[in-house]
């Protein structure tokens, strides 16, 4: 589980706006002109009202944009205090044996806390040198000895959020980091993404960057293949927001689990669903007074309406007015601006596996390219035959290529799949080190006592 979002973007322009503080941006993808004009459909006339096109009719209808779902996509929350020294020894070990060539070896580096296991990485990040990783969390641990930092780091999934409760989560990663060491006080928030996705009649597209009334500085349009893919305002900065095409973006990430919430809230299956989400970071968390997970359910309304009206404003330009700041909200704006979020989470409950394993694509259709490229290359059409002769033709490679370590297609299958279950998160491999180191130690008992 990455840090930053699936990147569904290219640059397509750079413009900047008004003032506020800014990091560097990070570059990505190939950078085209802006637009050379306003666009015709955004252009509001007093005496003409708006100019019909084919996706917005004369005059804009205000109901022609639907929420169909909104919350809380990311989460990440830092735990004050100090890892036990024990549990360090342990990880040390653990992240040595990521990094061992030795395939047995490497495939023991994991750990569990209660029902929840996690594999062991060979790298830290930042300062924090171990990462613990599973399907619902990945955990940055700090030295025992270290007084600047926290003990943990914690990222919570974006599918986990979506289909359960708070309090189940807080419970589940509180047992876990309570386990790893002595904590002390309440998590605090370091970052939040709140989002709303939609559908709107109205075209959203690469239009002339004034059109975004902002207190942030940057503002990058993205394409891919051209296509544009959506906005991103105030990157790097304390506050900033991204306004994407989100189905474009599931085909990269395959978070299909979103489309059936979709189709629940009315939407075709057809027509482009676009995201619009705010990251706010701990600094304009702390401004905010939203720090932790009792004052985030309950300002998530503040907070998404400070973002919406206070930080950023999508509006229709007016030629007749040259201060863009009294330009009318776009229709699109107002409906998200309006979205009701509040103390109620609004959770479909749905059982989400710990387990990081891939969709039915990878074995079923990617997985069966070996077979079917040897069964053309042998001239085999019969699918039984093919199979057949694949498996005693691979037996025969990996029994000339590991002659030399003893081993053969079964040890090599019986390794990739512990390799591949410490990665998903589904298979304990520490379970099977140690009935094979007890069956060793009863076994030299046995020898010795005779």
């Amino acid at each position: 589980m990455q840090d930053n979002k699936p990147n569904a973007f290219h640059r397509a322009d750079s413009s900047e706006q008004t003032t506020a503080t800014a990091v560097s941006a990070r570059k990505v993808g190939n950078k085209e002109k802006s637009s050379a004009r306003l666009d015709d459909s955004l252009i509001t006339d007093p005496k003409k009202g708006t100019p019909p096109s084919n996706t917005v009719p004369p005059n804009y209808i205000k109901d022609q944009t639907t929420i169909l779902r909104y919350g809380i996509d990311s989460l990440y929350l830092s735990f004050s205090g100090s890892l036990s020294p024990d549990l360090e020894d342990k990880l040390v070990s653990l992240k040595l044996a990521a990094q061992s060539n030795e395939q047995d070896e490497k495939v023991t580096a994991q750990i569990k806390f209660g029902d929840h296991l996690f594999e062991v990485l060979g790298r830290g990040a930042r300062r924090f040198p171990f990462i613990l990783s599973s399907n619902f969390f990945q955990i940055q641990l700090s030295h025992h000895a270290s007084d600047s930092l926290p003990i943990a780091y914690v990222q919570i999934s974006s599918e986990l959020l979506t289909f359960t409760p708070f309090k189940k989560i807080m419970t589940d990663i509180n047992f876990i980091i309570n386990s790893c060491g002595l904590v002390t006080g309440l998590p605090k928030i370091s970052r939040v993404d709140l989002f709303a996705d939609f559908v709107t009649l109205h075209e959203v597209k690469n239009w002339d960057s004034s059109v975004w009334v902002s207190r942030a500085e940057k503002t990058n349009a993205y394409s891919v293949k051209r296509k544009f893919t959506g906005w991103v305002i105030g990157e790097g900065s304390p506050i900033s927001a991204r306004l994407y095409n989100k189905t474009t973006e599931i085909e990269k990430s395959k978070k299909d689990y979103l489309k059936p919430i979709w189709l629940e809230s009315g939407w075709n299956g057809i027509d482009p669903v676009w995201r619009l989400e705010f990251q706010l970071m701990r600094e304009v968390l702390k401004e905010l007074s939203t720090l932790n997970i009792e004052t985030l359910l309950k300002h998530q309304n503040g907070l998404w309406r400070y973002a919406t009206k206070d930080w950023l404003r999508l509006t229709v330009p007016n030629l007749k007015d040259s201060n863009q700041t009294r330009w009318p909200t776009h229709p699109i704006w107002e409906a998200l601006q309006k979205t009701p979020f509040s103390e109620n989470e609004q959770i479909i409950l749905k059982r989400v596996n710990q387990e990081r394993v891939p969709s039915d694509d990878s074995p079923f259709i990617n997985g069966l390219g070996g077979i079917t490229s040897f069964m053309a290359k042998n001239g085999i059409t019969e699918l039984d035959e093919g199979f057949g002769e694949f498996i005693a033709a691979a037996d025969r490679f990996h029994q000339f290529k590991g002659r030399k370590k003893g081993t053969g297609l079964k040890q090599y299958i019986s390794g990739k799949v512990k390799e591949k279950g410490r990665k998903f998160n589904s298979i304990d491999n520490r379970l099977r080190t140690e009935r094979k180191s007890e069956l060793a130690k009863a076994y030299r008992k046995g020898k010795y006592d005779e």
